[in-house]
């Protein structure tokens, strides 16, 4: 039996999403996620790495700013690094998704939000 990664995910960007060509050609879109977990006293977010490889990132990156609820399902890997100025070793977890979907945007739209038409107010008839 083979074992399955995948990681699937719904949050918050920390940041807007940055895109960016690499030398050899390819294209990656990097975003920082905030995920909250648990409820109350017990409630805790995991800040999380996520990359979408190829172009196809280039067009949903404008879209994609700080606050924005997205989400999306990859391959969680491990990246282990070295600070220059320190030597300090730091051990990151990235997803590599294949896909992301806007959820909702930072924006909020009064009029649409409002359950009510303009004209009524907030009131019950009977």
């Amino acid at each position: 039996m083979s074992d399955i990664n995948n990681y699937t995910f719904t949050g918050r960007l920390c940041a807007d999403a940055q895109f960016r060509t690499l030398a050899t050609g390819k294209g990656v879109l990097n975003m920082n996620v905030a995920v909250n977990s648990g409820y109350g006293e017990y409630k805790r977010t995991l800040f999380i790495k996520v990359q979408q490889w190829g172009d196809s990132g280039k067009n949903i990156q404008p879209y994609l700013k700080k606050g924005v609820l997205i989400g999306g399902a990859g391959e969680l890997s491990r990246n282990e690094w070295v600070a220059n100025t320190t030597g300090e070793k730091h051990v990151d977890f990235v997803i590599d998704v294949r896909s992301v979907q806007l959820l909702s945007s930072t924006t909020t739209n009064n009029a649409a939000d409002s359950p009510l038409p303009d004209n009524q107010e907030d009131e019950t008839v009977f």
